[in-house]
């Protein structure tokens, strides 16, 4: 079938535009239907049914439509009328998609007045905010495998959002010039602005927009100086004054308007933004009538969470803060036998006196009642732990648990293979728990205590689900930045505070002695240590991480560019552009070399051939299993000993 012509369209409609001809129009939903095109496969000419969208959201191909050409790539909505020919060939890897299927009906009374209409219209676009119609076509796809009638009612009703949400943004997409398309942070922000009371982790944000966690919360952090989860709580916080200035909600009501079933953890958090409580906002904001109250937009407060992401690897992203992790499918089973394992120790419990003989007829020995102690989490908690807990989790703590002798019932890990691998000599043999703990998963291991270092981890509802599982300690802010207090407050809490004291003095020991030897042999040079991707090349921070050890433990002299980048955020490692990495003019360099990448060619580079650490032969290279990207007693020392072997000939 011929193309039409869209101006003629709109031109023959008269007076009736393209929304009120959807709106007058009878809709039937025909099929949904969704499907994967690998490298090797391909449609050569489809004619469609129906009327129809076809709504990219992974993968390339090269789609044509009635004899139009368009290039589909991840997000790519397209629509056409029925005997339109569809070919999609040139897919990359797989390339996904869903095809909607419906008919369209104008009354009779309306049909004279109208030569077309916009149900045979052929057009594709990228949507501009594609997270929605994603929902909206997945919901779609699920709810038709449900045969009856109030099953396809409810994708008829779902069908009319994703109309609307269509027409919105293809009328935007006709007005704006290509050069004001919002970019992906700006279609992030747009995104967390409208969900913020929604429950959002890092993970299931880059799922949403199909990026890995690392790429995503790197781009954004690079443009905006907050991770996504900081300009979360950035929008709730301002979401929850603007409430408590204009509404005469509850505290708790407000709480849960913007994310936070958990209305003393609300309280914590927007004390800790805007140095106020919610009743003292309110109140203040009372008595200021002639204009809002916004503490949070002095330039002295800053309302970014101010944990600092200790750690970030090549395969994934910086530790992962904050949100509520739906159940996942895969996790259910393992949740299930948990509540049997549970139930069945409680109906042995209310089954009278335990037999104490064991199979072959001896009596067993009765195992050592322990008493419990009672302990205050850095969130106020008060709770009462095992004075010599038995299996403990404490994900990314691990440092601190196998420098006090405690072997964890499971370690931190993200997509099921990337782990410390600096620990793994001490944590063989030790299961791998998702680095966001879900509560399913945790119940399912049976701890006895569970430490978390960050109140980011236990947001909103979790900390009331993981305490209903085990006591659960949150390490917190203050000394989550500080590994040598984090490392005292674990200790405390595994009733292990002199052990952690000594752990602690070795180190200052070790670290005395490593300085004095590097003062005798290098006196005051300078040092820098970089993380090199594929990609981009990262610098340390001075005062974080491998920067701490170089500058404050090892008295190694911090070069300019250094102390420039640390002033950029409060990551970790920061993104070094050419021009600076021309101008760090370190002594010595401490290089991390990511997967893939292959230091001798960049050494050839002349930017990189004419730092004086190249030049000199001060170049010494680790790989990502190594410790240079953690921090802890152990991650520490061995540092030492590679700056030791390194540097001190």
């Amino acid at each position: 079938m011929q193309a039409k012509d869209p101006t003629s369209l709109w031109n023959e409609a008269c007076l009736w535009d393209e929304a009120s001809l959807w709106n007058e129009a009878t809709i039937h939903v025909e099929d949904v239907r969704r499907y994967v095109l690998h490298e090797t496969e391909k449609w050569q000419s489809y004619q469609l049914p129906t009327s129809c969208f076809l709504y990219a959201f992974r993968g390339y191909a090269r789609l044509s439509l009635a004899g139009r050409e368009y290039v589909a790539q991840r997000f790519f909505l397209l629509h056409g009328g029925r005997g339109d020919a569809l070919a999609i060939t040139e897919v990359e890897h797989e390339f996904e998609f869903y095809l909607i299927f419906y008919k369209a009906a104008i009354p009779l009374s309306k049909a004279d007045a109208i030569a077309g209409t916009p149900f045979q219209e052929v057009y594709g676009f990228s949507p501009e905010e594609p997270v929605p119609l994603l929902e909206w076509a997945n919901q779609m796809e699920q709810k038709w495998q449900q045969p009856e009638a109030l099953g396809r009612l409810h994708v008829k009703a779902i069908f009319y959002q994703f109309v609307h949400a269509h027409l919105l943004q293809k009328q935007l997409q006709e007005a704006q010039p290509e050069t004001e398309k919002p970019t992906l942070v700006e279609q992030v922000m747009a995104y967390l602005d409208k969900h913020h009371a929604e429950q959002i982790t890092l993970d299931s944000l880059a799922k949403q927009f199909h990026y890995s966690v690392r790429y995503l919360t790197r781009i954004f952090k690079m443009q905006t100086g907050y991770s996504p989860i900081d300009y979360l709580i950035k929008v709730r916080i301002q979401k929850a004054a603007e409430r408590l200035q204009s509404t005469g909600a509850t505290l708790q009501e407000i709480a849960a308007s913007v994310g936070y079933a958990d209305p003393f953890y609300f309280t914590r958090l927007f004390k800790k933004h805007t140095g106020m409580t919610p009743n003292q906002y309110q109140k203040r904001a009372s008595t200021q009538r002639k204009g809002p109250y916004r503490p949070y937009d002095k330039t002295e407060l800053s309302i970014a969470a101010q944990e600092i992401q200790r750690y970030i690897g090549e395969n994934d992203s910086q530790q992962v803060f904050g949100g509520i992790m739906q159940v996942d499918r895969k996790t259910t089973q393992s949740m299930a036998s948990a509540l049997i394992v549970a139930l069945s120790l409680l109906v042995s419990a209310c089954a009278g006196t335990p037999n104490t003989a064991a199979p072959n007829g001896n009596v067993q020995a009765e195992t050592p009642v322990t008493t419990d102690r009672t302990v205050t989490d850095a969130l106020g908690h008060e709770m009462k732990v095992p004075s010599q807990p038995q299996r403990v989790i404490a994900s990314y703590l691990e440092d601190h648990l196998i420098a006090l002798g405690v072997k964890p019932v499971a370690q931190w890990s993200v997509k099921g293979n990337v782990v410390q691998q600096y620990l793994q000599k001490d944590l063989a043999g030790v299961p791998l728990i998702p680095h966001d703990l879900p509560p399913e998963v945790v119940m399912s291991y049976n701890p006895d205590l569970l430490i978390v270092d960050s109140a980011e981890m236990v947001a909103g509802d979790r900390y009331s689900q993981y305490a209903k599982i085990t006591p659960t300690f949150a390490v917190g802010a203050e000394k989550n930045n500080d590994w040598r207090q984090e490392l005292l407050t674990v200790g405390d809490v595994l009733n292990k505070k002199e052990e952690a004291k000594k752990v602690l003095a070795d180190y200052e020991a070790k670290a005395k002695d490593a300085r004095e030897q590097l003062k005798k042999a290098i006196g005051t040079q300078s040092a820098a240590a970089l993380w090199v991707t594929g990609k981009a090349v990262f610098v340390v921070d001075e005062h974080l991480s491998s920067g701490d050890l170089l500058y404050k433990d090892l008295g190694l002299t911090i070069p300019e560019v250094v102390k420039e980048a640390s002033k950029q955020n409060d990551a970790n490692w920061k993104p070094l552009s050419t021009e600076k990495l021309a101008e760090l003019n370190a002594d010595h360099l401490f290089i991390v070399q990511g997967k893939g990448v292959n230091m001798d060619e960049m050494k050839k580079d002349p930017i990189w051939s004419q730092m004086p650490a190249v030049k000199n032969g001060h170049v010494y290279v680790f790989d990502d299993s190594s410790s240079w990207l953690y921090t802890g007693a152990i991650a520490n020392s061995q540092m030492i000993d590679d700056v030791l072997k390194s540097v001190v000939k």
